[in-house]
Parts: C-alpha cells; structure tokens; sequence
C-alpha cells in the first residue's frame, strides 16, 4: 500500500465523516450524541458473507454499506473487538435508510476473551422500518470487549444484515489497565490520522504527520509504570512517539523513537523509559518527526519499574504457561539442520513403520507453509505433510493460539547449554527458534521465559555451561530479557532451571544451589523444574535437595507418567498436590503444578498405544479441578507442542481421516468421543479462567467436545 497521503484519501476520510454524520442522523434518541459509538471503525469479524458484503462495510460509519451473512446459513453473525473491555449500555444496528420494512431474529453476545461467550440479550425478533431503519436494544449492566451479534432469521434477505453497528458505553467511563496491550485503534479521539488493515491483525493507526496524535480516556497506571512499549512499522525513517498525559500539550512523561523498518506492514516492537506515572489519566500519543507520512502503530502497552510491578504482581504466579518445544524440522524448511529432525528417527522424510518418530499427529488446516513426507495420503485424500518449527509463520500460528485460547504464555525450552562458541547447525537453529518465539510473542501480547533443561549435559560442566550460555547468548546475543514479552515476577525476569534435583540428571546439591544463588543475586527470579517426590527426597529425587528446593522462587514439580485416570489424579491430590502447596506456602514459595491431557510414545518407543488415555479432556481438567480446589490457582502444562509423545494441546488429528492410511497414530477420538482438534486448547484456556476465578469451579469441565 502506498503511504503519501493522497489528496483523494483526504477527501475519502473527510466524505466518510460526512456519511457518518448524516447516519447519526436516524439513530434513536436514547444514543445521544454526546456518547461515543465504541464499535466505529473497530476490528470486526464475520461468520461469513453473501457476494461482496463483507463484515467491514458494518462499521465504516456510511451506512450506505452493509453485511449480508452467508445465504441460507443461519445461525450466522458478527462481532466487534471494541479494543479492550468496556461497560456496554446499548447496541444499534442501523439498515441503509432507503430499504423497505422487514424483521430480524437475534441475539447479542458478549465476552471478554473471543473465546468465551455469554448472552447478553436473548434472541427476539426486532422490525426495522423504512426512512428510520435502526433498532436500539439496552444492555443491562455488561462489560465486554467483544459483541457478537447472532443471526437466525431475516424476512428480507437469506442472512442477517447490518449497515452500522453501533454500542455505546454507560456514562461513566471505563478505565482501561495501562498493562494491558492496547490496541491503537481503539483511540477515544484522533487528529490528523486514519486506519488500515494490518498484517498482524486487526487494524493499524496509519497515515500519521507530524503533530497528529490519537487520544485515550481513563488510562489506569496503578501505582507506577516505569516503561513504554509500542509495536511499530515504517518504510520512511520513523519518527517520535511523545508520550503526554491530560491534554496534547500535558506533562511529557517520555518519548520514545521510532526506526525505519523498510515497509509499512515490518513490525517491531520498540520500547522506552517513562517518568514514574500512577493513577488513571486522559492518555496522548502525540506523534513527531519530518515531512510526510512517519510509520504505523499497532498497539501499545506500559510495564512497572523496579518495585512497582503491575497489578497483578507478575507474569507467572497466578498464569497458566504451556511448555514449548519449537524442534521440528522439515526438508526444505531453509534450517542449518538441513532435513527432518523430531518427525523421524533420522534426518529422512517419515515414512510408514520405519521412520516415524512421533505419536500425535497435528491438524494441518492452519499451517501457510507445509512440507511433504514419505507417508500415505491422509484419510480424506490430503496429502500427508507437516510443519516445521523453524518457520516464523508456524511459530507465530501457535502464539496467535495462545492468544485466541486464553494460555498466557510459554516456557521456551532451551537444550544443549554448553561451554563454546563455536556454532554448529543444532545451536544456529535452536537460537533461531528462540528469537522467532520472542517475535511471535511480542506480536500476539503472549509473554514467555527461557526454561534450561540440564537432561544429558556433562556432570562437570553443566553449571558454567548453563551460566556461559545466558551471559552470551541469551542475554548479550539474543537479548531475549530484553524483549517486552519476556516474562517479569515481583519485577525480575524469569528464569527456569528443569532438572534440578532429578536421580538421571547431573548436578550436586551445592551446584545446583550456587546456580540459583548467581541468577537470583542478578535479581532474577528462579523457577525449579523438580522431581515428583522432591519434598520427600526419594523415588525420582535425589537425597539432600530439600535446602536447595527451598532456595527457588517457585517451585514446577513434574507429574507427566506418574498416575493415569481419574481415581489417579484424586489420589495424587491428597498425597502430593495438597502437602506439596503447604509445605511450599509454609516456605514462602511459589507453587507451579504440572498438568498434562494424556501420555503415550508408542511410535518412538514400541510402547502401548494411548498409555495414559486423555478420556476426552475429563483427565486434565479433574487434575485441574483439584488443584484448585487445595487452592492452587497457577498451572503449566507440559506440552503445547509435543507431538512426540502425545502430550500436545495445539491442534491435532479428531480422527482417521485426519491422519495417514498407512500408519498409526493417535487421534483426538482415541477414548470414544469426538471432539474438535483444538478441544485441548480451549479446556487449557476454561483451566486458566477456573484458575482465576472468572468461571465456577466444577467436577465437570464447561468446554463443550465441539466448537
């Protein structure tokens, strides 16, 4: 897209204004127009639309235009991202003025995450008549980010129908969390700017001149942010993002700079120091630079400085994280490792029983880039292909699925820790996946943290290799901690160290205790990966670790294999889960329980196929379930994207037909129910509410088998 502001793109903006004011003209009394239409030109999205009515003509401000749902599919509908969750009051929808009279049948809906959502009002059939064309429905009470509109009959056409629509707030305002990611878009006032469409989704603030800014009502920085970070975009040279408070000309609490990023859609994310701003305040992003078009903003976000953390405390504690593997590669994905790695046995293409490596296998719907393997078409005649982690676009789909399903964020499991610096193809990939980790989290508002696991490292030298290894490359190399995604508790960065303690991994208690005493005296925060039976010291733990447990931060003990079925998760609860807590809080230390949906690695192994059953989602979530109910309310699930041993949440195979002809694998259908491929992730996403308190906790899960 070409960025010089045209003098016809001026004129557009100025004959959409107009439009619009002329549309305020048949809105009913009860929008008056001191109130603000929080859906305006905010991301909107369809179930699907007939001819070229698409969903972005319902909220354009002309209500000449209009959707028109898919012909003959109801239910069918529509939903605007109001940017961040507002207090709803009414909803408008407006046909063009010129229509003859028909009715509507539908419902609102409303969420708070695009995942969950609840009636607003229920359905009801609403007449809309020629000249006024608009119908008012009242809200009672809601507060949403998302209002979705659901469709089910139309006397008028085969699908719903909208020009314009509308929600208005109530009058008091609704603060807005400075430490929540704020879209650009979602301005209560602008000068001089407009919106597009942007790579990353939703809309971009473009346009931008010298001394335009974008305005917001009732930003909330608690007691203190410290930091600035917005995600930015420029083909010219950049610019200056001022950031005022309490008019355009209000106390400068910083500027932060704005490189050129050789296109309009290259995003990165750039971050700056603010004076110590607390309470809630009118917020303004006043932009500066040169002649001409400066760059995009996509959106923004504040963070606390030392010892005034945002209000939740934190990152983790409380959170849901998902361990990430990001090690499977492909033939032809352009990795140093040049061929398939985690898929196969070998460096071959797998092939049907002889090269198969893995027990899960994923749903390909979503992948933009695929590679083809050895096996035989899938059941429904697709060729057989898979992904690679080495992709930034297969990285970035997985992020956007923590985003979608409510997973706060992941723990990037980092191998092979070593004393030199000589590269090899196996570190240059590794670090390569590390840095596209942290892009994708930083353009889907995910946060994550490096997770060590020491499993098969030199006994003599793990501990320098670990510490050599953060200095130089994690830190210095990468600058990974540096990253306004990477994950702060209590205000230090996070830090996980797995295989502490372990009766089969090398470290001594006094070396495992001088590796956390050096992270934390940089004033970093220690996650211990520890055995299952780390608080007694026996089974899979070494003796005389207790001192060393008690030195963490938090404390992530592993449960993968260690029971099976219902009645095993009951039991661990009264014997682990329960004194594990008390003796953690008793000890001022965090308790991270490991929760999984399942285990099996017949593929790699030779083992029993579907070893420990998921019994379609009632393991993991009875797991769950009773970790809450001790009062744990902060979880990590091992894994998101372990396909090897079926442990993975993302999405995977619902059936036969989903896999290849001629090898087995494990399907989501495996315990005698269907359910749809991203089931798993949208169970995590009810875990983490249940965890927080945003659904009631219940024996049986909510989140229903199917979409």
């Amino acid at each position: 897209m070409g960025k010089k502001r045209s003098a016809y793109g001026r004129l557009l903006a100025v004959l959409l204004a107009i439009a619009w004011i002329a549309g305020m003209a048949s809105v009913s009394p009860r929008t008056a127009m001191a109130d603000t239409n929080l859906a305006l030109n905010k991301p909107i999205a369809e179930g699907g639309h007939t001819q070229v009515y698409a969903a972005a003509n319902a909220n354009d401000g002309n209500s000449a235009t209009y959707w028109e749902g898919a012909a003959n599919a109801y239910p069918n509908w529509i939903r605007v991202d109001l940017g961040s969750v507002r207090a709803v009051s009414q909803v408008v929808i407006k046909l063009p003025g010129s229509w003859g009279s028909r009715t509507q049948t539908l419902a609102v809906q409303g969420s708070s995450d695009d995942v969950s959502y609840s009636t607003l009002v229920s359905s009801a059939t609403y007449t809309f008549a020629p000249s006024m064309n608009s119908v008012s429905i009242p809200v009672a009470g809601a507060s949403v980010r998302y209002v979705k509109l659901v469709f089910s009959a139309n006397s008028g056409a085969t699908g719903g129908q909208v020009s314009e629509l509308e929600v208005y707030g109530t009058a008091g305002q609704q603060t807005v969390s400075a430490f929540d990611r704020i879209a650009a878009s979602s301005y209560t006032s602008q000068s001089g700017i407009q919106l597009e469409p942007a790579s990353e989704g939703g809309l971009d603030v473009a346009f931008i001149d010298n001394g335009d800014y974008i305005a917001f009502d009732s930003v909330d920085f608690g007691s203190g942010a410290a930091s600035f970070s917005a995600r930015v975009a420029s083909n010219a040279s950049g610019g200056g993002i001022e950031i005022r408070t309490d008019g355009i000309n209000g106390p400068l609490a910083g500027t932060c700079s704005v490189p050129g990023t050789g296109g309009w859609q290259s995003w990165t994310t750039v971050d700056c120091a603010v004076n110590q701003l607390s309470g809630t305040h009118s917020l303004y992003l006043k932009f500066t630079g040169g002649a001409g078009n400066l760059f995009n903003v996509l959106w923004f976000q504040f963070s606390g400085g030392t010892g005034t953390p945002p209000a939740t405390g934190g990152d983790v504690v409380g959170h849901l994280f998902a361990g990430y593997q990001g090690w499977f590669n492909a033939s032809g994905d352009g990795s140093p490792n040049g061929g398939w790695v985690h898929w196969s046995k070998n460096s071959s293409a797998p092939a049907a029983n002889q090269n198969v490596n893995f027990e899960l296998y994923p749903d390909l719907r979503e992948y933009s880039k695929l590679y083809q393997t050895n096996l035989a078409n899938l059941g429904n005649g697709q060729p057989a292909k898979l992904f690679s982690s080495y992709d930034q676009e297969t990285v970035n789909k997985h992020f956007e699925w923590m985003r979608t399903y409510n997973i706060d964020g992941a723990a990037l499991q980092r191998f092979g820790a070593d004393l030199s610096d000589t590269p090899n193809n196996w570190k240059t990939n590794r670090d390569s996946v590390a840095v596209k980790v942290k892009n994708a989290a930083e353009s889907y508002g995910r946060k994550f943290y490096v997770m060590y696991d020491i499993t098969g490292m030199d006994p003599s030298t793990w501990e320098a290799a670990v510490k050599h290894d953060w200095t130089t490359n994690v830190v210095n190399a990468m600058r990974l901690p540096s990253s306004s995604a990477y994950a702060k508790q209590d205000g230090k960065t996070v830090v996980c160290i797995w295989g502490i303690g372990f009766t089969d991994r090398p470290g001594t208690a006094a070396e495992s205790a001088d590796l956390i005493s050096w992270f934390q005296n940089q004033g970093i925060y220690v996650i211990g990966g520890v055995p299952t039976y780390w608080r007694t010291g026996v089974n899979d733990s070494k003796s005389g670790f207790l001192d060393v447990y008690k030195s963490l931060d938090m404390i992530s003990p592993w449960f993968v294999g260690r029971f099976g079925q219902l009645s095993g998760a009951d039991n661990f609860s009264t014997t682990v889960w329960q004194p594990d807590f008390a003796f953690a809080q008793q000890n001022g230390i965090a308790y991270q329980p490991v929760l999984w949906p399942g285990f099996a690695w017949s593929n790699m192994t030779g083992g029993p196929r579907n070893q420990i059953p998921r019994l379609h989602g009632d393991f993991m979530w009875r797991q769950a379930y009773d970790m809450k109910n001790i009062g744990i309310g902060t979880g990590y699930i091992a894994m998101f994207d372990e396909y090897d041993e079926g442990t993975a949440i993302a999405k995977a195979a619902e059936n036969s037909s989903m896999i290849p002809s001629n090898q087995y694998f494990l399907t989501l259908d495996a315990d005698g129910a269907a359910v749809s491929s991203d089931f798993y992730l949208r169970l995590a996403g009810d875990i983490n509410r249940m965890f927080k308190g945003q659904i009631p906790v219940t024996a049986n899960h909510p989140t229903s088998h199917q979409q």
